[in-house]
Formats: structure tokens, C-alpha cells, sequence
């Protein structure tokens, strides 16, 4: 059996992801991800280019599918069908919304983060802008990753 190298990203870099595969001029045109540059996604491209997959989950995905259709015609049927040809390269793992919400951190972080917490293992990375996942994240893998550390250390010029 062949081992794949998978990654777990949260949702706002899977909607950086989306819209900068569509267009990368986007980045700074589209409304949930005016907030990053094309660089970022140039980064995001060179965390990812050592894996093989991703993990996603139901909750992200229809997180990203609302967050990425914030555009308009004709560019949202482009955006979407990014997403789809994503969708279908990648592995979705599925576990009930009644099982997450049992999670001890869902009345702070929501489904959509604790079904990414229940992804998280020992040994599978984890990247996030979101800086409250992040901290709970680390005290479950060493291979938590606050994007926006990454960020900064692109921006800092020794």
C-alpha cells in the first residue's frame, strides 16, 4: 500500500487556494481574500507541493463553497468550478455534525474547526490563519502552523 503525505488546511486558506488557482489577480479583487496577497498564495503553493492530499471535511468545503461564491458573474462559475476539479483530487473525510458538536471545544471554535481538530493527528500537518485554532491545534500535534507567522517571516527583510 502506498503512503500518501496529507495536509490539513483550515478554511480561509482553502478560499485563498480556490481563488488564486482561478486567478491569482483575484486574490486582492475577491471579498474573502482582500485580507492576503498574491505572495501568500505563493507560499500556500510551495507548503502544499510536498503532499500528496489534503484532508478536507464536508464542513469546510461548504464553508469555502459559500466564501468563494461572494463574487460575482462570470467569475463565480470559474471560482466553483476550481473548487469541484479541488474537490475531486483530494480526500474528504466525513464524520456527523451530532459526534462534533460532543467536542469540548465547540461552543468556542464551532463545527467547522472542531471537525478539523478531529482530523488532527500526531503526525498530519496542520495549517491555519486562525489564531484560536492554531493554539488548541498545537497542544494536539507538533505540526500545527500558524500561517501568518510564515507570513511575516516572508515580509521581513534581515
Amino acid at each position: 500500500m502506498i503512503s500518501l503525505r496529507q495536509k490539513i488546511i483550515d478554511t480561509n486558506l482553502l478560499v485563498l487556494l480556490v481563488v488564486g488557482l482561478t486567478d491569482r489577480s483575484l486574490i486582492t479583487k475577491h471579498k474573502r481574500t482582500r485580507t492576503f496577497e498574491p505572495e501568500d498564495f505563493d507560499l500556500l503553493i510551495k507548503l502544499l507541493a510536498s503532499y500528496d492530499q489534503m484532508l478536507i471535511t464536508p464542513h469546510i468545503l461548504t464553508e469555502v463553497s459559500n466564501l468563494v461564491s461572494q463574487i460575482g458573474e462570470p467569475v463565480k462559475k470559474t471560482v466553483l468550478l476550481t473548487l469541484s476539479n479541488l474537490i475531486s483530487a483530494h480526500q474528504e473525510v466525513f464524520e456527523p455534525s451530532s459526534e462534533i458538536s460532543k467536542h469540548e471545544q465547540f461552543l468556542k471554535l464551532g463545527l467547522t474547526d472542531c471537525a478539523i481538530l478531529d482530523l488532527i493527528k500526531g503526525n498530519t500537518p496542520f495549517v491555519t490563519v486562525d489564531l484560536d485554532l492554531y493554539l488548541i491545534a498545537s497542544r494536539k500535534s507538533k505540526l500545527a502552523t500558524n500561517f501568518n507567522y510564515l507570513r511575516i517571516s516572508r515580509m521581513i527583510k534581515f
